[in-house]
């Protein structure tokens, strides 16, 4: 992603401000340290943004050099790619970078997300292949079934042992069992693994990892359903009946919600431990 030329002689926190007024997705969030200057915003806000992957994946990141992401195997990622993107160029054609551009809020959802907000889209594909499976045969050499709602629905479901998703679903479902006023929201779901691309798109869909779920479908919202079209730049009326207990609790065990996109999944959730660290 490409950054402004810093100013010389003012504060992180003023440049900050200064560049989410200018462009929304150069700024991932405040820099770490208040006492950068903006000479050096680009190397601090950059050394920000990978440092949450090492904290997000520690058993597959394990440093980090001025632009790359190394790997256990010693594999070097690409980490920005220099080029500033438009809305849809994000969707296509993210780096690392542009993964962690837009600040996932950690609030309960009071208002409508703005318009292209949607933190957790922009995915860089060669990043989830390599740590979940480059095909769906590699990928289903690392599924395994959990019982979904073992006390009430008793569903299979097959997630990947990668990351412990397995591990953080079957917790996820646990809590939800001690709150039988939530059952009704989950009590349903549509699936969690399944190989393909998003809708509309070229682009393999989260599912195809074995690291998103989707809840009840009578309970959902889907902008391309609610607008009965795919594109991108239509204007959307948010919609959901999800509770936000329910987001919580997913949260809590690194998933992220598709309803606090403004191109609103309201029934997807999708592994996502980068986007969610204070």
């Amino acid at each position: 992603m490409k950054q402004l030329q810093p100013l010389n002689g003012l504060s992180s926190l003023l440049t900050s401000v200064v560049l989410r007024v200018i462009d929304p997705f150069l700024v991932r969030r405040n820099l770490h340290s208040p006492t950068c200057l903006l000479s050096t915003f680009v190397l601090c806000s950059t050394a920000y943004a990978q440092s949450e992957y090492l904290k997000a994946y520690p058993d597959h990141i394990v440093r980090v050099t001025k632009n790359q992401l190394i790997w256990k195997d010693s594999t070097a990622m690409p980490f920005d790619d220099g080029q500033k993107k438009t809305f849809a160029q994000l969707l296509q054609n993210a780096d690392l970078e542009d993964q962690l551009a837009q600040k996932y809020p950690l609030n309960r959802v009071q208002n409508p997300p703005a318009i292209n907000q949607d933190p957790g889209r922009f995915r860089y594909e060669p990043f989830f292949r390599k740590m979940y499976g480059n095909t769906e045969a590699e990928v289903r050499k690392n599924l395994t079934e959990i019982i979904w709602l073992p006390k009430n629905l008793k569903k299979k479901l097959l997630v990947t042992k990668v990351n412990n998703v397995d591990k953080q679903l079957k917790a996820v479902s646990d809590e939800l069992e001690k709150h039988p006023e939530l059952l009704k929201y989950v009590n349903n779901p549509a699936g969690t693994f399944s190989w393909r691309v998003i809708s509309g798109t070229n682009r393999l869909s989260m599912h195809s990892y074995g690291t998103a779920i989707d809840i009840n479908l009578n309970l959902s919202h889907y902008w391309q359903w609610d607008c009965r079209c795919k594109d991108e730049a239509i204007k959307l009326k948010y919609r959901n009946l999800i509770a936000a207990q329910v987001v919580e609790i997913f949260e809590k065990h690194g998933f992220i919600w598709g309803g606090k996109w403004y191109h609103y999944d309201t029934m997807h959730f999708e592994y996502r431990p980068e986007l969610l660290l204070k």
